[in-house]
């Protein structure tokens, strides 16, 4: 019996390796020729009949200069791929980035080892993401009539922040687009990624000149936003709450998937460190969890609300929770069992205005309610 079954479950492991499905694997630096647009066949290998049916896909466009190569990440290709209705059980994703560069930027030069080596401009962009920006304070430029005061005020809604608490780095090497004025021209942008979720943002621009396109371009402008935010005073071991009293509160210029992380000081309530914090730490909402403010088996006082009048009494707890939590208690060695909302450390309430749950066990170990 044992060997018929490990015939039958063979042939079902073999068809499950065969369904893996397709690949579609980054190349890790490509160059591209001829075209603004860059495809999914231009920056990946596709092996499979499905992964070659998305080639065609558009996943980046170039911008006006050739002479610095655009970064494409695995992120921004999974979220286009989403939105062409991609069947990820059919498919797989491999590589983290590709770097594409224009071969028109490559003209007639010496070979590299004859080049003369300029390090005043390492500094400033070296690497594909480190490309020469201009940072300008929103309120400086909101009120302009061009592309750039237009998409400030477009980040600027997005993110609902105030024009003096944004800070926006533009690319120099858009500067000719980010200046066109209003009157001139239309644009059409849609952007490529979450802003609440990104360190950059980018947006494909469509241009407009009477009535018909005049080419796309990808633009990156890279926000940070003037936040409040709590800042600990004191050590904080972990499992320990975290008060009011040990936070400072400062102001501090943040991307906005750090500012979606971060703790409102206005926002503590007692909760713990899940880890232990120092001194000088910018409270982030991973690092602490609601605090356990009684235990299984502590005896906490009960404040029951009665009309206008509130008894107290002693009792055992059944579970344990946190603030906010309801939790079984029992009076005593009376078998009833009630329940009541933790307020505080060793603290609950019962309000017996409301419905009021009480167990008693039956002699089976049961409940009847």
């Amino acid at each position: 019996m044992m060997t018929r079954k490990l015939l039958i479950v063979a042939p079902m492991l073999l068809a499950a390796a065969g369904a893996v499905g397709d690949t579609i694997t980054l190349r890790g630096s490509v160059r591209l020729t001829g075209s603004e647009t860059v495809r999914l066949q231009d920056i990946a290998v596709l092996d499979g009949e499905y992964a070659k049916s998305l080639a065609a896909v558009e996943v980046a466009v170039l911008d006006g200069d050739t002479t610095s190569p655009l970064e494409v990440r695995v992120s921004e290709i999974r979220r286009t791929l989403d939105e062409h209705g991609v069947h990820w059980g059919r498919i797989e994703l491999h590589g983290h980035r590709a770097i594409v560069r224009s071969r028109s930027g490559a003209g007639i030069e010496p070979p590299l080892a004859m080049r003369p080596i300029d390090l005043s401009a390492v500094g400033e962009t070296a690497g594909p993401q480190r490309r020469a920006m201009d940072r300008v304070v929103a309120d400086t430029i909101v009120d302009t009539q061009t592309f750039r005061g237009w998409l400030a005020r477009s980040i600027m809604n997005t993110l609902g922040v105030e024009a003096a608490d944004l800070r926006l780095d533009f690319p120099r090497s858009h500067a000719e687009l980010l200046d066109t004025p209003l009157s001139s021209e239309r644009f059409e942008i849609r952007p490529l990624n979450v802003a609440e979720h990104s360190e950059r943002l980018d947006f494909e621009v469509r241009r407009w000149r009477g009535g018909r396109p005049a080419g796309r371009e990808l633009v990156s402008v890279e926000p940070l936003i003037q936040t409040k935010v709590a800042r600990l005073r004191i050590d904080v071991q972990r499992g320990r709450a975290v008060l009011p009293e040990h936070v400072e509160h400062v102001e501090q210029w943040m991307t906005p998937m750090q500012r979606t992380g971060r703790i409102d000081p206005d926002a503590l309530d007692g909760q713990a460190a899940g880890v232990r914090l120092r001194a000088g730490t910018i409270l982030r909402n991973r690092d602490l969890k609601k605090a356990v403010l009684v235990k299984r088996g502590d005896e906490i006082r009960v404040s029951c609300l009665v009309g206008g009048a509130v008894l107290t009494l002693r009792a055992t707890a059944e579970s344990g929770g946190s603030a906010g939590e309801t939790i079984m208690l029992r009076k005593g060695r009376e078998r009833e069992t009630f329940s009541a909302r933790i307020t505080a450390r060793g603290e609950a309430v019962l309000d017996l205005a409301g419905p009021a749950t009480v167990t008693v066990a039956d002699a089976t170990g049961g409940d009847n309610r």
